[in-house]
């Protein structure tokens, strides 16, 4: 099911927005993108923290994809490539479980359809939430209406 909050703050409204989903497995590539030392470096300048070298799937529930597909529309922090690579990635910060401060990682070249998210976080989210395959998860990500 994906909720979408509201909390007015003293000058702006923040958004809170819920993508529900199963945790799937993935073809590897994300551990090698993630870790290249261009995109280590730009993760932690962008986002903060240093990525594990690899990535949580998340297979998106029906309801959910067409949200996504709306927040893709938004702002996005990019990863763009030094020269000579090739390949960046949009990140949009998120929290998974609890309290795990997180991103979705969409990088510009893909063989996953748009209703599976990778997700990168300082620890190995698998391990850190108990994580398994058809677990269910929950990512909230905030943002501010333009």
């Amino acid at each position: 099911m994906t909720r979408v909050y509201r909390r007015s703050l003293p000058y702006s409204v923040c958004i809170v927005i819920s993508l529900d989903g199963v945790v799937t497995p993935g073809l590897g590539q994300g551990a090698y993108f993630m870790s290249l030392p261009w995109v280590k470096d730009a993760v932690r300048r962008l986002i903060g923290f240093t990525p594990y070298p690899g990535t949580l799937n998340v297979r998106l529930d029906a309801d959910a994809v067409d949200v996504w597909r709306r927040i893709q529309e938004g702002r996005a922090i990019v990863l763009a490539p030094p020269p000579p690579e090739t390949c960046g990635a949009r990140l949009f910060a998120a929290i998974v479980g609890a309290d795990v401060e997180s991103a979705i990682i969409v990088p510009d070249v893909t063989r996953y359809g748009e209703d599976l998210l990778e997700l990168i976080a300082a620890v190995h989210l698998r391990s850190r939430l108990d994580l398994r395959d058809h677990d269910r998860v929950t990512l909230r990500l905030r943002s501010t209406p333009a």
